[in-house]
């Protein structure tokens, strides 16, 4: 069989998104399977690799007299052009920051061309191979990509923006060959003799917030569709190997076609690996006290006279004198987060979600005066005073900014941006400037993170880069922060707080300059210029920039776990445990505070309090194990915590998140003082030099990747996740540290993630640096390469089946009272716009069958040994919802429903390392249940059908849930 494990090692003899690059003699192949290099005899046969395990290389290109292959490798932390003759070393031929892909000889040898993004976007390039001299051929606004020769060398036919192909010569000529209309096209190649041009076509693909899946993957020769109808063909360049014959990839297989006759046979590989280190049994958690001083401390916020604090903690807006104690200003059932001072020091303002959305508060600090500012249709946060102290900037939910004066007036400023940083004021109040998204590229979503300036009175904005190539350290509260004079500002470079002097128009003046040696974040400067706070590793610090002393600030708030106390008996009408293949009746469950003592069959008798669920099905609360609750928790406010447990989910694990908010909100479900599942938190992953979501920590270095495993290990993240343009090396120091502490370590990557020793895969198919997944194709199909690999190695899987929103047209979700009392409004006017979507015949068709091909991708890795575990992208995909429509997509296309709410449970527990505490109920078990209607051992849907919830112990009936305004 394919993918067989042969003890030892691994035999590779499928590929799911790989490409095979035919020689000009047509006696070899060249492939780029496992991010590497291989050669095998065109005939076929076994694979030799040319390159490394660790050299990240793919898109193999040979040179016309057959000795040497080019491609392109991310070994370095940016896309370089390489070449390799068998048998000797690779050589590099391009470098420097920018990404260089899809390299491509000329017929006679001298040249490569090839995409970058040398200026803003991506355009069409000719190195010369000798001199290293590079011409640009084509660089317009249209994203150019994937050039391919003539066959006189004359002429390069290349995409545009993915929805046409574009012939250009070296002297400006350029000429449309193909317009694809509806579809999107891919890596052209011409015909023999230069008269038509070939491609891959996608056809029915779905939008992108539905995933960009295909329906259909043609190869596709002038007007002619040479592929069978519904052959997975991959999107890469097809070969001759005669005027009537192509080579191309397809179906995990490498394909020769015949045009002729329309004769196909495959042409048989095998690749052999070691197999990768097997992952042991999750280390089971400590059980702690959880208790301790707090850690979970966002927004300071230096008043302008410099002898007080404001923060967040715990849920809740604190201020303290330097010296402390800490007092609590705001916040107890309600979310209260980002604190302003005014320009006076006489009040605070802040975010707070006591009347539903997330709005402004003036809070009058020597009255205790409050009244609310906004009241807006969407969100309100990040306020900040002018200095005029007449008003506040903020922003929505969609990331644009908005002024309103101290009676509630409103005007938007700049239109939403990306997940946007905090906005700072220049000192005479006609700028703002803030962290924002620079894309490098519309081809390809990540950029750096800049200072975007924006001038107020004439609404033009500039984004600049701190330094060239460098990003700010996140898009959160790590600056730029204009000083008191409007000379400098203050912001976090490589995990470390740094002074960049700027012009008045906010445009930097000279190279940044570090403060301290120290991590830091969230810098925040006093009203005279003298000091500044800031967070390091979760101790508050005070520099003083005129004597040079640093010292710390201690807070003095702690915190203790809440825990149940006394004896409750569940009487349940029916119970699953988690293990068994069928319910067990007429069941009393014990709990003694916050474990279950005992699973007994019902006695009248029982002392205790007594929770009737004659008529319901008691189950083990489910576990979403793949969430970014800060992303836009602070939209949801305490909305969410009760939108997952309403939803029967009482454990949610994080694959990445802003730490400080993330320890907040931990620490504040822990202390009780807000309510929602048990959260697994861990902070943000460490990316590359390029970022795309806000809270990713860029590094492009070895000692920046050091000092971000520093930072981890001092906040304590629960997990460590490589994103997905940190270089190997980086996965491989991750890897390492991982190792020394006992932290799981996990990517968006197999391979080599897997033979470096990550623990697990977030995603079947997601987002990559390579612009394509390698684990799964555009028609949701996976091959055995994938299987084998991620059964031999035991590595999780947390699949977040996006194509699951299928199943949406099924139930009208907009109805249902969780939905209409937690959901924010522009959360459910989303979910009714991708409801309406998934309706269209053409996307229901398409996202119906990717499914299928995935979740019998899943079943295969599930019946080898795998561990699939149930896991999202919340709030990416709808929160709490989304786990249930993954578990009703999983029992439609092949599980059972036990099979599929195992990867909620037992799976689940495994993953996080907590088999003794949760996943089954059963004796010492912690007593997180949920009370539903219906079986859904027999009907899925009826896990959904939730009516009551215990977590430790604590019942909370949905009605409760769902009435969280305060008054």
């Amino acid at each position: 069989m394919p993918g067989m494990n042969r003890g030892g090692t691994i035999r590779i003899t499928e590929g799911t998104h790989f490409r095979a690059a035919l020689a000009p003699s047509s006696a070899s192949i060249a492939i780029d399977l496992l991010s590497r290099i291989w050669i095998l005899p065109a005939r076929g046969g076994p694979a030799a690799a040319v390159t490394g395990p660790l050299s990240d290389a793919t898109a193999p290109d040979w040179s016309p007299d057959g000795r040497a292959v080019a491609f392109q490798s991310y070994r370095t932390g940016a896309f370089q052009l390489w070449t390799v003759v068998p048998g000797q070393e690779p050589r590099q031929l391009t470098t420097g920051p920018h990404d260089h892909r899809e390299p491509a000889f000329s017929p006679d040898g001298t040249r490569l061309a090839f995409s970058a993004d040398l200026g803003r976007g991506y355009g069409i390039h000719v190195l010369e191979v000798a001199s290293g001299r590079i011409t640009t051929w084509a660089d317009s606004a249209a994203e150019e990509a994937a050039p391919a020769w003539s066959p006189d060398g004359l002429r390069l036919a290349f995409t545009a923006d993915g929805g046409a192909i574009d012939v250009a010569d070296a002297h400006g000529g350029r000429e449309r060959a193909v317009e694809a209309r509806s579809a999107q096209v891919a890596s052209p190649f011409w015909t023999p003799d230069g008269r038509e041009i070939g491609y891959v076509r996608f056809e029915g693909v779905t939008p992108k917030r539905l995933g960009g899946y295909a329906r259909r993957t043609a190869l596709v020769i002038g007007n002619r569709t040479v592929s069978a109808p519904d052959e997975d063909v991959f999107g890469f360049r097809a070969h001759w190997l005669s005027p009537a014959e192509v080579v191309y990839t397809a179906d995990g297989r490498i394909r020769r076609r015949d045009l002729a006759t329309g004769t196909v046979r495959d042409i048989g590989f095998e690749a052999e690996v070691p197999d990768p280190p097997r992952r042991p049994p999750a280390r089971l958690r400590p059980r702690r006290t959880d208790s301790g001083p707090v850690r979970g401390i966002v927004s300071p916020a230096l008043s302008p006279g410099g002898d007080r604090i404001a923060f967040c903690a715990l849920g809740s807006v604190w201020t303290m004198p330097l010296d402390g104690p800490a007092l609590r200003l705001a916040g107890e059932d309600f979310a209260a987060a980002d604190p302003a001072w005014s320009p006076d020091g006489r009040h605070l303002v802040y975010t707070s979600d006591r009347l539903g959305d997330p709005d402004l508060w003036l809070h009058e600090l020597a009255t205790g005066l409050r009244r609310r500012i906004t009241s807006t249709s969407g969100a309100a946060v990040a306020p900040v005073w002018s200095p005029d102290g007449a008003g506040l900037a903020f922003q929505d939910q969609d990331g644009a900014l908005f002024f309103t004066s101290l009676d509630g007036a409103v005007e938007q400023l700049l239109g939403p941006q990306w997940y946007p940083g905090r906005v700072s004021w220049s000192p005479d109040g006609t700028k703002l400037a803030m962290a924002a998204a620079r894309p490098y590229s519309a081809r390809f979503r990540e950029g750096t993170n800049g200072i975007l300036v924006l001038d107020v009175r004439s609404g033009e904005s500039t984004v600049h880069e701190p330094a060239p190539h460098r990003s700010l350290s996140s898009r959160g509260h790590d600056g730029p922060v204009w000083s008191p004079d409007g000379t400098t500002m203050a912001c976090v470079l490589g995990g470390q707080l740094h002074l960049l002097p700027v012009e008045r128009s906010g445009r930097p003046a000279a190279e940044p300059r570090r403060l301290t040696d120290e991590i830091a974040d969230a810098p925040s400067w006093s009203g005279d210029g003298r000091r500044i706070l800031y967070l390091s590793a979760g101790k508050l610090r005070l520099a003083d920039l005129v004597t040079g002393r640093v010292r710390s600030l201690e807070p003095g708030i702690g915190y203790t776990a809440a825990r149940a106390s006394g004896r409750t008996v569940v009487h349940a009408g029916r119970l699953w445990d988690g293990q068994s293949p069928a319910l067990r009746e007429n069941v009393d469950i014990l709990v003694e505070h916050d474990r279950i003592a005992a699973v007994e069959d019902h006695r009248d008798d029982r002392p205790g309090r007594r929770v009737d669920a004659t008529a319901l099905t008691v189950l083990p609360g489910l576990t979403d194990a793949h969430v970014h609750n800060r992303l836009k928790g602070r939209f949801f406010g305490v909305r969410q915590g009760r939108l997952w447990l309403s939803f029967g989910i009482t454990a949610v694990r994080s694959a990445g998140d802003p730490v400080y908010e993330a320890l907040q909100e931990k620490e504040a479900l822990l202390a009780g003082r807000q309510l929602g599942p048990r959260c697994f938190a861990t902070g943000e992953p460490i990316d590359g030099g390029r970022v795309y979501y806000g809270f990713m920590r860029p590094t492009v270095s070895a000692e920046e990747v050091e000092r971000e495993l520093t930072r981890a290990r001092a906040l304590g993240h629960g997990l460590l996740k490589a994103y997905v343009r940190l270089p190997v090396s980086g996965q491989r120091a991750l890897a390492e540290a991982a190792r020394a502490t006992g932290t799981p370590v996990t990517s968006h990557y197999l391979h080599p993630a897997a033979w470096l020793g990550l623990d697990g895969v977030e995603h079947l198919g997601a987002s990559t640096r390579l612009g394509y997944s390698q684990t799964m194709t555009r028609r949701g199909r996976t091959y055995s390469d994938v299987v084998s690999t991620l059964t031999a190695s035991g590595m999780s899987l947390t699949p977040t089946l996006f194509s699951a929103a299928v199943l949406l047209a099924e139930h009208d979700w907009t109805a249902d009272p969780r939905i209409r009392a937690l959901f924010p409004r522009w959360e459910a006017e989303a979910l009714a716009q991708v409801t309406s979507a998934v309706t269209e015949p053409a996307v229901r068709e398409t996202l119906e069958h990717v499914l299928a091909s995935a979740v019998q991708t899943l079943r295969r890795i599930h019946d080898g040994g795998g561990l699939v575990v149930a896991g999202t992208d919340a709030p990416i995909d709808f929160v709490a919802l989304s786990l249930h429509l993954n578990l009703r997509a999983m029992v439609a296309h092949g599980f059972s429903p036990h099979q599929a709410l195992t990867t909620a449970t037992v799976n689940a527990a495994r993953l996080l390392g907590m088999s003794d505490d949760l996943g089954t109920v059963a004796p010492g078990k912690l007593a997180d249940l949920v009370f539903v209607e219906g079986d859904p051992l027999a009907d899925i849907t009826a896990a959904s059908a939730v009516r009551k919830v215990m977590l430790g112990g604590v019942l909370h009936e949905s009605a409760d849930l769902l009435a969280f305004r305060v008054p």
